[in-house]
């Protein structure tokens, strides 16, 4: 991406943020899905908004709070997708999550990940989450950075690292957190259904929503989106049926 488009994007960005702090949505119910598969997938999704918010370059105090909310609330109910456990305690926080989560993105606190699970839900009707759990790790990881600081702060005001730690290896360890709970979820390592012909359709569509509106850390392009979403082919990984 060049310079002058950066720019451009982030010009826009920063319009956007001032709009957006004067027309905020409603929260609103989300409906939790029954399936234990689903309910999994839905978990992810909250996380990856939350994350997403959390390492917004317009994020606000508020935001942030919101996004500490999110994933203390998801650490404490993710029993009741996993472990053959449900009940009515951590279906109640895993529902105070999602809402809170869902309006972090309603107020536009988007990333790519969110664009990329949306436009493989589009194409294969495979829940949002899935796609999220897979993308975002390796998408937090390239922001290198750009993303620690937020993610170090994240990490140490839910208690999920040990607050000792530098910010670099802080993040470090709450990326591979997310990725233990996308395993522990029991979500699959990779898209059955992603086809090498349908990549192209996909990232342009995701990048036709993100760019240049979504106020992400590091800008690309949508070339530079394939890293993200080629590695999810099942030619690629062991299968998990």
């Amino acid at each position: 991406m060049t310079e002058g488009r950066k720019i451009l994007y982030r010009a826009v960005q920063w319009v956007t943020s001032v709009f957006r702090r004067w027309f905020e949505p409603e929260a609103e119910e989300i409906t939790l899905p029954s399936g234990r598969y689903e309910l999994a997938a839905e978990a992810m999704y909250a996380l990856t908004q939350a994350v997403e918010a959390a390492v917004s370059i317009h994020r606000t105090e508020a935001v942030d709070k919101t996004a500490v909310e999110v994933v203390s609330l998801l650490s404490r109910s993710m029993t009741c997708v996993h472990g053959g456990e449900s009940n009515a305690e951590s279906l109640q926080l895993l529902q105070e999550a999602v809402n809170k989560a869902h309006l972090l993105a309603e107020q536009g606190y988007k990333g790519y990940a969110q664009t990329l699970g949306k436009s493989v839900t589009f194409s294969y009707h495979v829940p949002p989450g899935v796609t999220e759990g897979l993308v975002l790790p390796e998408l937090l990881r390239s922001y290198g950075s750009a993303a620690e600081q937020p993610l170090a702060r994240l990490a140490r005001e839910t208690g999920i690292v040990d607050p000792t730690q530098p910010d670099d290896r802080t993040a470090r360890l709450f990326i591979s957190w997310m990725e233990q709970q996308r395993v522990v979820l029991g979500l699959p390592d990779h898209i059955k259904q992603l086809r090498q012909a349908d990549i192209e359709d996909i990232i342009d569509d995701a990048f036709e929503e993100a760019a240049p509106m979504y106020p992400v850390p590091v800008l690309y392009d949508a070339i530079e989106l394939e890293q993200f979403l080629a590695p999810l082919l099942a030619s690629n990984k062991s299968k998990i049926d």
